[in-house]
């Protein structure tokens, strides 16, 4: 605990004096890193799937809000997925368009979570960051988690549809529609990330807010075990063709993800715990003041003792000690000799 307190303090004082700088390199990443899987998984566009455009569209996104970045990456993968089919990409359009109104009006400043959800939906561990999400958000983030996790499934149905449409059977616009409907939105695996992960913020956030002690703690773990019942029922019930390993592993992983977060964001000291209570004219306050843990890392100093340098040092203060002694002698005959002559 003490090295992440530590670790934080400095991160803050580095932040503070170079935030210019890390916000936009930190957004260029992120930006850079979602662009690259993006064209990975259904980069059919010979153009766009260029490394170039990948790394413009990335520095451009270091400099706008996160809106705009979604807003790029959206285009990118209608683009994309018009390669392989006009009507995937009309279906895409309207849940991108839905995506947006609730987006805009709910949560405006959380596009990173919707980025953040797809990236690790395509690594195969999208349970890493859910109850960090919930613990640092507010239960409005299940919206962008699930717009993510939707995303997901967008791009992974579009591989797999790819190899579909070359059926003699899907030569006809409707059926198409009606193959890329039931395929997307008939997936029980997305079905049953979206209510876990829903459960799991909105658990998350309640417990979080409750006046007790240790309330964090009690959330990650009431939050990880509804998220991993959802899970598992979801997919021995509903067959939802989800890797059991990956779920645990996954769901533990969040566990240790989300007692960081808690130790840097909300450490407090409730051994020190005090209870005050004032007055005014009106109303009478009961007031719990909780202490954070806050730990500053040492500072050490070196000095370099040089032998000779303080020989001559020392010397020099000899020698003006002398002086000063020399001095103050004089003063005094000068006082005696002037006492002498008055009293003449």
């Amino acid at each position: 605990m003490a090295f992440l307190l530590e670790l934080k303090d400095r991160f803050k004082k580095f932040y503070n004096k170079y935030d210019t700088y890390f916000v936009p390199a930190v957004k260029f990443l992120v930006a850079l890193v979602a662009f690259i899987i993006l064209n990975v998984s259904i980069g059919d566009s010979s153009k766009l799937g260029n490394p170039v455009f990948a790394f413009v569209a990335a520095v451009i996104c270091a400099f706008i809000p996160n809106g705009g970045t979604i807003l790029l990456l959206s285009v990118f993968m209608l683009v994309h997925l018009y390669s392989i089919s006009a009507e995937f990409a009309l279906i895409a359009l309207c849940v991108i368009i839905i995506m947006y109104l609730l987006y805009f009006r709910f949560t405006p400043k959380s596009g990173y979570i919707v980025i953040i959800t797809a990236v690790l939906c395509m690594l195969k561990l999208p349970y890493l960051a859910i109850v960090s999400i919930g613990l640092l958000s507010s239960w409005l983030a299940c919206i962008p988690v699930s717009f993510g996790v939707i995303i997901y499934y967008i791009i992974r149905t579009a591989s797999q549809y790819e190899s579909a449409i070359s059926d003699a059977s899907l030569t006809d616009s409707v059926e198409q529609i009606s193959y890329l409907s039931q395929s997307l939105f008939g997936d029980k695996g997305m079905v049953t990330l979206l209510v876990a992960f829903t459960a799991t913020i909105i658990v998350v956030y309640v417990i979080r807010r409750l006046k007790i002690d240790n309330s964090w703690v009690y959330a990650i773990a009431f939050a990880s075990a509804v998220e991993f019942i959802i899970l598992v029922v979801g997919q021995i019930a509903l067959n939802a063709k989800l890797n059991i390993v990956l779920i645990v592993i996954g769901v533990l992983l969040g566990v240790v993800v989300a007692y960081i977060c808690k130790i840097v964001f909300f450490a407090l000291d409730y051994k020190r715990t005090e209870y005050v209570q004032y007055e005014d004219d009106e109303y009478y306050y009961y007031v719990k003041a909780v202490p954070k843990i806050n730990v500053s890392a040492t500072d050490f100093k070196i000095k370099t003792i040089d032998a000779k340098r303080t020989k001559e040092t020392t010397n020099l203060e000899d020698i003006r000690s002398q002086m000063k002694s020399s001095q103050k002698l004089n003063q005094d005959e000068d006082d005696i000799s002037i006492y002498d002559d008055n009293e003449r």
